[in-house]
């Protein structure tokens, strides 16, 4: 799922092999190299052995249907990502860490404790699911289970995948952080990607 894979597996091939893999992944959206016709069958085999694209994925469904929940298995651990639909959106919001070390009392991935944290790769998985689901995906929120700054680079890396490769506009993507200064101030000298504040409190007044 991650480009630097793609080029490894395809090293020694023409460019234009790369680039239709690539389109294949984040545009066309297959879930079977078999779709990619564009490319010649000994490549689709070595692609099949090498870099499989299928997903081990369980599904819960709201009652209005608008918004869906997968939790997707990682080798090791099992992350959930959430499908949010609205007329004029549908948003993807992703995990960047299996648990998290913060240990808010509200919330239940706090109270998992660090698992550890997703690779670019596992968090463009999670966008490239429900891109298969639906026409198009247009919004990423990194506001799942994890703290995105606490797996800075890896984050950053997949909403640069995202925005570069599936051309989904950096200010349609947003990240969420309880505060960590040094974080924020570097993460202002990135793309312009969208930063929210997690204002966890109930008490009006300590917010």
């Amino acid at each position: 799922m991650n480009p630097s894979e793609i080029e490894k597996v395809l090293k020694g091939l023409p460019e234009y092999r790369l680039k239709q893999a690539k389109n294949a992944i984040y545009l066309n959206l297959i879930s079977d190299w078999d779709s990619a016709t564009d490319l010649p069958k000994e490549t689709r085999e070595r692609l099949k052995k090498d870099l499989p694209l299928t997903l081990n994925v369980k599904t819960v469904k709201s009652k209005d249907k608008k918004t869906i929940k997968a939790r997707i298995r990682f080798n090791d651990i099992e992350v959930e990502t959430v499908l949010m639909s609205y007329e004029e959106r549908k948003t993807v919001c992703v995990s960047t860490q299996a648990g998290c070390a913060f240990g808010c009392l509200f919330c239940a991935t706090g109270k998992m404790g660090l698992l550890r944290n997703l690779t670019a790769s596992e968090i463009v998985a999670q966008v490239l699911h429900f891109g298969r689901k639906v026409d198009r995906v247009s919004n990423i929120v990194f506001m799942g289970m994890g703290e995105p700054f606490m797996n800075y680079d890896q984050s950053i890396r997949a909403a640069e995948i995202i925005n570069e490769e599936m051309n989904i506009g950096a200010r349609n993507i947003s990240f969420s952080t309880v505060g960590i200064p040094e974080k924020i101030k570097k993460f202002a000298n990135e793309k312009q990607f969208n930063l929210a504040i997690s204002l966890h409190c109930a008490n009006q007044r300590k917010r």
